[in-house]
């Protein structure tokens, strides 16, 4: 048993694996920058010389906070003409510009020395005189941002243009030729070695590949294993920890489906069998359409029936607590706020429940006839077993294999909970917190999300091959 439960886990770990790595890269996927959450200022365009290097230093900052500067995975498979410390590169601009001009020019030193001259261009306007006109500054340096965020020739050389127009104009002002002398060194040193870089361009490296190795300093490895140790990140829009605030989720969403578990196969195993044991009677063929019909029943819909005509006194049915979980303060005696708390719940756990008790009542008494209708049972019967006899030791034990498939698909019912239930009753839970993030864009809590369901789904699954050998020893799971 132990020899084939070791093998089916072997299986699981892959599956962990990929779904982890799915997780992963999807979340680098979504649009938006993660940085800019966390950044004190807003500022696309800083104005002054100190705003640009706060600014700067900030994003840098943040982006080393989150990992942002580390490659993404082990290895890559990408173009020689790209360094491998291109990752390093973490304001998002910069790094659109040199990736579109690694793309066309594939000389990387060249580009590097081109980027970082007109760096050095923007660091010189910011020590003009301030006499300079407001409106000749203002236009030299838009001009100037626009270079440093051009990567087509056409649209560069234009730009130049427009910068000798500028700075012509500026030498007729006060102080003007002091501005010129000024800028025009680094400015005709950028030109240059804009030039020296179209002249030197290698673009056959662009279809040249290379295989880099970065080891285990990288994003994603920081990802799992921070997941590992239970370090689940902070959250985008609380600042909150990720650990934090599911397991306060967490809490009510257990609350919840274990009772709703606990009350669903409570009362569907001896209804599923009492349905099988009488299948001829018409009370049984009533109770089973009935059964049918909760079960079409949407949830969604059972939820905002029983909040608008249970919890409102305008339609005289004011027989329930309303959406919430009641006011009392955590200061309040522990009984009040039990017994609060349990009146809140009560509608929740009903719209997860009657579903359940309507699905399972069904599975139950679907194997159990189809079992029912074996010669061992022939035979039990025929050896003068009574009826309740043959029903629970013979019929139910071998009718478990539904309901052990069943019991296998509640352990991530359990954590990742009802969205729809929690969000029309208000319940602070683990559906309504992946709603909420789902709508903030709150990567971090939804993928942690993402990958515990999945730990759940494998958990469950390994559950249910255990029952599975201890229902019926000869059942082979290593090939399942």
């Amino acid at each position: 048993m132990i020899i084939r439960l070791l093998k089916k886990l072997g299986y699981f770990l892959p599956t962990l694996i990929i779904v982890s790595l799915v997780a992963f890269f999807l979340s680098k996927m979504p649009s938006g920058d993660p940085v800019d959450h966390y950044l004190p200022i807003d500022s696309d365009m800083p104005g002054s010389e100190y705003e640009a290097d706060y600014y700067k230093k900030q994003y840098t900052k943040f982006s080393k906070a989150l990992h942002l500067d580390l490659p993404l995975f082990y290895f890559s498979l990408q173009s020689v003409a790209w360094p491998d410390t291109f990752h390093r590169i973490v304001l998002p601009q910069k790094k659109l510009v040199l990736n579109k001009l690694i793309g066309q020019y594939g000389n990387w030193p060249e580009i590097n020395n081109y980027y970082t001259s007109l760096e050095a261009v923007e660091s010189t306007f910011f020590q003009w005189p301030d006499t300079i006109a407001p409106d000749q500054r203002i236009n030299f340096q838009r001009s100037l941002g626009l270079l440093k965020n051009g990567y087509q020739d056409e649209v560069i050389t234009a730009l130049y243009q427009q910068l000798d127009q500028a700075l012509s104009a500026t030498r007729q002002l006060p102080n003007g030729s002091l501005a010129v002398a000024i800028m025009s060194p680094s400015l005709q040193e950028n030109k240059n070695n804009y030039q020296h870089l179209k002249n030197t361009a290698t673009p056959a490296r662009l279809r040249t590949p290379a295989l880099r190795w970065y080891g285990a300093d990288n994003q994603y490895h920081r990802w799992i294993s921070g997941f590992i140790a239970g370090d689940f990140g902070v959250s985008v829009r609380d600042r909150r920890p990720v650990f934090d605030k599911i397991v306060e989720a967490a809490w009510w969403t257990l609350w919840i489906n274990i009772m709703s578990i606990l009350i669903a196969f409570g009362l569907s195993i001896p209804l599923g069998a009492f349905m099988a044991n009488r299948p001829s009677e018409e009370k049984v063929g009533t109770l089973n359409l009935f059964l049918f019909f909760l079960y079409s029943i949407p949830r969604f819909w059972m939820a905002m029936l029983l909040v608008i005509f249970l919890t409102t006194p305008q339609y005289g049915m004011n027989w329930f607590a309303s959406v919430g979980l009641g006011a009392l303060s955590a200061d309040a005696p522990f009984w009040n706020r039990f017994w609060e708390r349990l009146s809140h719940l009560i509608l929740p756990v009903f719209c997860t429940t009657y579903g359940l008790i309507a699905f399972i009542s069904r599975q139950v008494r679907g194997a159990m006839l189809d079992v029912g209708k074996r010669d061992y049972i022939r035979t039990a019967f025929a050896k003068g077993l009574s009826r309740k006899s043959v029903l629970w030791r013979h019929n139910f034990r071998n009718a478990l294999f539904p309901l052990i498939a069943l019991i296998a698909s509640v352990f991530p019912a359990t954590l990742a909970g009802s969205v729809v239930v929690e969000v029309i009753f208000n319940i602070p839970g683990m559906g309504r917190l992946l709603f909420d993030s789902l709508l903030g864009r709150d990567w971090p809590v939804v993928f942690t999300i993402l990958m515990m369901v999945t730990i759940l789904n494998i958990v469950g699954n390994l559950v249910a091959d255990i029952l599975y050998l201890m229902a019926d020893p000869r059942v082979e799971i290593d090939k399942g």
